[in-house]
This record gives structure tokens, C-alpha cells and sequence, in this order.
């Protein structure tokens, strides 16, 4: 069992124990994958850290391999208006609900995101209005139907 942090004086003598246990056990090893890894640790201790390369993944052990998702501030991501999905741990998704959502009054200024073709399909943002206009130009009022249909 990994034994914590041991200043080693001058001239003491380095045994197989405090290799192990000061020093093995304690180090970040380094797998190509979980079979590697099982293969080279068969008893795995409490607070022990290695790397998985095929997957980027760091991983701790506390009565089993778990992945490390780091340390931070958030506790929760919950899903406002018009959105569905969130959640308080590991990795959480959100996700645009439209039928969740509620029906508006459209005014001029209301502003909507679209995927411009034109650019990629980045999302932007316009207004009621700009697509209102649209209508007056004919053949583009028609492309943006055909968009978003």
C-alpha cells in the first residue's frame, strides 16, 4: 500500500519496500491500454494513478479503475428553456429541445440562430425581421426556404 511522503536522508539504505512503496506505487505509470495495464498491476492499491495512451485517458484507483475528469467548481448543468439534457456528474450534454420550448410572438426584433450555408453552416444569429425582408427579394426569399425546410 502506497506509504505517503518519506524525505530519504544521505547515505540511507533504498529497500525493495520503499521502492515500492514511496516510489512504484506512487507514480503515474504509463499503458498503451486497460489490458496492459491489467497485465502489469495485479494488485492495484487505493490511490494509484496511471496513463492510457491508445485513449488519452488518466485513470485512479479506489476498488476499481476510474477515469479522472479533473477537479472544478460546477456541481450541476441544468437545462433551461428550450433545452433538454444536463446533469451533476461526469460528462453531461445538452441538448435544443424545440418541442419543450414555447410558442412566441414574433416582433421584428426578435432574433433567431440559423446555419449560414454560406459560411460553412457556422451558426449565426438574425432578426424576424431580416428574414421579413427576405420576402421583397424574391429568388433569395426562396433559397431560405429552401434552407429551412
Amino acid at each position: 500500500m502506497p506509504s505517503g511522503f518519506k524525505v530519504f536522508a544521505t547515505g540511507e539504505v533504498l529497500t525493495a519496500s520503499d521502492v515500492n512503496n514511496y516510489l512504484m506505487e506512487q507514480s503515474i505509470c504509463v499503458f498503451a491500454d486497460a489490458t496492459a495495464r491489467d497485465a502489469a498491476i495485479t494488485s492495484p492499491e487505493d490511490g494509484q494513478f496511471v496513463f492510457l495512451t491508445g485513449s488519452t485517458t488518466l485513470q485512479f484507483y479506489n476498488s476499481g479503475w476510474t477515469n479522472f475528469i479533473g477537479e472544478g467548481d460546477i456541481t450541476g448543468v441544468t437545462a433551461g428553456d428550450g433545452l433538454s439534457g444536463g446533469g451533476t456528474s461526469g460528462a453531461v450534454t445538452l441538448n435544443v429541445d424545440i418541442n419543450g420550448s414555447t410558442s412566441a410572438t414574433v416582433a421584428g426584433g426578435d432574433e433567431l440562430l440559423i446555419g449560414d450555408i454560406d459560411d460553412s453552416n457556422n451558426i449565426k444569429k438574425t432578426t424576424a425581421q431580416d428574414i421579413a425582408n427576405l420576402a421583397t427579394t424574391g429568388a433569395a426569399f426562396s433559397e431560405f426556404l429552401l434552407i429551412g425546410a
